[in-house]
């Protein structure tokens, strides 16, 4: 596998670094560096076009809606467990297993909580904004938003 180690046109060239010197089969990076197929610069222009398209107004609708409810919920499970720890010290302390107890155990929860919220945020974006951000930014690229 040979490796693209020439820069974009129009950019600078690569700086000496050793990486660089390795033959191909040493090359120490995988094959991510040039993903992107060169493009038109978008203007200032074409910005605000896509800021006033119907897609990007669904595309940003879409996410507060998703967005806004989730932070609420987010917030309110985490000032729950500081409001107990303050105010419930006595439910807090109640012994679960050995020496773990109420306290220490929704204090853990709190971290599946974060991944649940966290992957059901993954799979939204993947399913329902990515999609849409996608398309625009390659009509953007294209220069047929101007």
């Amino acid at each position: 596998m040979t490796h693209n180690r020439d820069p974009l046109p129009g950019t600078q060239s690569w700086p000496d670094e050793t990486e660089f010197h390795l033959p191909d089969d040493h090359w120490p990076l995988p094959a991510l560096a040039h993903t992107e197929k060169p493009h038109a610069e978008p203007d200032e222009a074409s910005f605000a076009a896509v800021s006033r398209s119907s897609a990007y107004a669904g595309l940003r609708s879409s996410f507060r809606r998703f967005a806004f409810p989730m932070t609420v919920a987010g917030l309110t499970s985490y000032f729950v467990y500081v409001l107990l720890s303050i105010y419930a010290v006595d439910a807090m302390a109640k012994p679960l297993i050995g020496s773990l107890n109420v306290g220490m155990a929704l204090g853990l929860f709190q971290f599946v909580v974060t991944y649940a919220w966290t992957a059901i945020y993954v799979n939204y974006a993947s399913k329902r904004l990515d999609p849409t951000a996608q398309a625009l930014k390659a009509r953007l690229e294209s220069g047929e938003i101007a």
